[in-house]
């Protein structure tokens, strides 16, 4: 199935199109109206709630492959999840049969505007509906067909596919697509900070890819291509949004020769001298294991573990909570009891650790703390047959669901509706998640509330596109590039504001 969408200004313009096609017919909505005239009066009512909203028509098409066909209720049942998928739950519709082409198709109109004034985010929706037509292809048992953003890079070759089944390793330029992908959200995610040509160029070296960009005599650009392992292909080798010229136009990245070409003349001469492998090493491997059989000798109380890494100091705890509520102004009561619990802990090389597990409190993972903010995970001794989180209830019975970016995120909003009545909050459950396999989804689809509030979301839109359309319940909320823990911050840099309460009963 295919799907395609844009918003407007105009219902009646839209509406007339619609309804002018030949053979068209109305086979669904919530309106009353059935013609154009009568239902864009009745959109002009939701458009009267928030007359600010700029763009209030959505318009989506919905189009089957040459040999399906679907009869006119199942469409409309169509219709109707794809809408509340993409967050349309309380708003104005109508579907229209067309018949125009050689393949069945719909098309929706709907308001953005909802019953309640508020309007249907607009945020990563690309992404969002190609997520919500791949699930409904696979529930209506429809033909699949590769998402837009797929399209721009080369798949797998038949040799590179018989190599990974023949030695578990992809090739390199399998490694290399994701390593930039990975490096460069440009490329296959919608992005929205639009990096110079030198700034993508500095992402990749990050990621341990050197970047060669070709000129000719007269300073024009030939080309690009990229290396990795010692090994290098073209662009084009990996994919049209590869290219040089493609980087521009598919995925945004602004270049302008008079200010960015001695910038990359000068990063290519900084090339990475030993690139990191997109994977680990098998000698990586065997450090890992090696450590993993480290055995801990003299266990701390409050973190029953053997065998595990890293290793827990208790003499090193004072200094962690010290730093935590200094540099992160996390309440020192919630830190006491999570390190009471073990599940946060202090390593012998003085570093925070915090324990991952699944909602039937078995440990999963260890998450580090580095100095630089960023967590490096680390695997416990523990049989993983479940993935797990890093995870706060402030009741047993959990009535909410808050997803976050990690545990620092976790605790920082957690502190902040602290301040909050604790008999106007909700029993809520904080859940930090760094991939799709840690959510908990038939948890969550049991709530009525789910809350994704991921910090930095450009860097996480497929996540947010795959919760949204398993969880068509759950809404976006936004901290901005400051994050939770710098609202916490900036909360506690402002007296007047609530204070964070100095004694909570968290529940676990």
């Amino acid at each position: 199935m295919i799907g395609k969408h844009i918003k407007g200004k105009s219902f009646r313009g839209l509406l007339n199109y619609l309804f002018g096609k030949d053979g068209a017919r109305q086979i669904g909505g919530n309106m009353e109206g059935t013609n154009p005239r009568e239902l864009a009066a009745e959109f002009g009512i939701s458009r009267r709630l928030n007359p600010k909203v700029n763009r209030a028509v959505y318009h989506a098409s919905l189009s089957l492959a040459h040999n399906e066909s679907l009869d006119d209720d199942t469409w409309d049942e169509i219709a109707q999840k794809y809408l509340q998928a993409m967050g349309f739950d309380m708003n104005q519709y109508v579907v229209v049969r067309h018949t125009d082409r050689t393949h069945e198709h719909i098309h929706i109109a709907a308001s953005r505007i909802q019953l309640d004034g508020t309007t249907v985010s607009d945020s990563w929706d690309d992404r969002r509906s190609e997520a919500v037509i791949r699930k409904l292809e696979q529930e209506y048992n429809l033909q699949s067909v590769q998402p837009s953003w797929e399209k721009d890079k080369h798949s797998p070759t038949t040799g590179e596919r018989r190599q990974l089944a023949r030695t578990g390793e992809e090739s390199v330029r399998v490694r290399l697509q994701r390593c930039l992908r990975r490096a460069l959200p440009t490329l296959d995610q919608a992005t929205h900070d639009h990096p110079t040509m030198p700034e993508l160029i500095e992402r990749a070296q990050e990621q341990g890819v050197n970047v060669r960009v070709g000129y000719t005599r007269t300073g024009i650009v030939k080309g690009i291509s990229y290396q990795l392992d010692g090994v290098a292909f073209s662009g084009t080798h990996l994919g049209k949004a590869y290219t040089f010229p493609g980087l521009q136009k598919h995925r945004g990245v602004n270049y302008n020769p008079k200010r960015d070409d001695k910038r990359i003349q000068k990063l290519m001469e900084q090339a990475v001298e030993n690139p990191t492998p997109a994977v680990p090493s098998k000698q990586d491997d065997k450090r890992r294991k090696k450590l993993m059989e480290q055995t801990v000798e003299h266990p701390t109380p409050a973190v029953t573990q053997t065998n595990s890494l890293p290793i827990p100091e208790p003499t090193n705890w004072e200094q962690i909570r010290l730093n935590l509520s200094q540099q992160y102004n996390l309440p020192n009561s919630l830190l006491t009891e999570l390190y009471e619990k073990g599940w946060l802990y202090a390593s012998q090389t003085g570093q925070a650790i915090f324990v991952e597990r699944t909602l039937d409190d078995l440990p999963t993972l260890a998450k580090q703390l580095e100095l630089t903010g960023d967590f490096t995970a680390i695997p416990l001794n523990s049989e993983r047959t479940k993935n797990g989180s890093f995870w706060i209830a402030t009741d047993a019975t959990v009535k909410r669901a808050v997803l976050l970016s990690d545990p620092i995120e976790v605790l920082s909003v957690i502190a902040l509706e602290s301040t909050v009545d604790k008999e106007k909050r909700k029993p809520t459950l904080y859940w930090s998640v760094g991939d799709s396999q840690q959510i908990p989804l038939e948890f969550l689809r049991a709530l009525d509330t789910v809350v994704i509030a991921f910090k930095d979301n450009e860097k996480v839109e497929d996540l947010i596109a795959e919760i949204l359309a398993e969880l068509p319940q759950a809404k976006q909320v936004s901290p901005g590039k400051v994050g939770w823990n710098g609202m916490l911050t900036l909360s506690k840099q402002q007296p007047k504001q609530s204070r964070i309460a100095d004694s909570q009963g968290w529940e676990l």
